[in-house]
């Protein structure tokens, strides 16, 4: 097996998937892991991290370009992942007197930036996730500049709403918390 085992393969597929109407694909190679982690460095690498914050019995989620989506944000240079996923649910949605229970599985997800500065690029995104508890008392305000229109607090036999209108990759998160 060379370095890039069918890391060009996947590389000169990706066009025609993001062409396609697939929504998603399944990857099977004899040595899984090595190759994650070759298909993982062809990316530009983006880290992120955010929360599943509970309140109550309740779980805060955010209404972001018309999908409900957990509080999440990139990583900034020199600062800790719990330190990112704090801030970010606090710049999100407005909240403070949130802490940090325990880290949950990352999730991934691979697009084109749509940035200037590296508009086109292929990237590699893995958001660190931490189930979060709230004790404050405030009233949640959208970060409207991040696209945000909504934040609200579901009780766990209502995350089907939230199932049925939330990006792939975070499903397996959120039944986690699913009644």
């Amino acid at each position: 097996m060379t370095e890039n085992s069918g890391i060009e393969d996947i590389m000169d597929w990706l066009p025609d998937f993001e062409n396609s109407d697939t929504q998603e694909t399944v990857v099977e190679h004899p040595e899984a892991e090595k190759l994650f982690q070759n298909f993982r460095s062809a990316f530009l690498q983006i880290d992120a991290a955010g929360g599943v914050v509970k309140r109550d019995g309740r779980l805060l989620f955010i209404y972001r370009n018309g999908k409900w989506d957990l509080p999440k944000g990139k990583i900034d240079k020199g600062e800790s992942v719990k330190t990112a996923a704090l801030r970010e649910v606090e710049e999100e949605c407005g909240i403070t007197n949130h802490s940090i229970v325990k880290a949950l599985p990352s999730t991934y997800h691979i697009y084109q930036s749509p940035y200037k500065k590296t508009l086109g690029q292929w990237v590699f995104k893995e958001t660190y996730w931490f189930e979060m508890e709230y004790n404050g008392s405030e009233t949640p305000i959208p970060q409207k500049e991040e696209g945000i229109t909504e934040v609200r607090w579901f009780l766990p036999n209502e995350l089907g709403e939230v199932l049925e209108n939330t990006y792939e990759n975070l499903k397996a998160l959120i039944e986690l918390y699913r009644f």
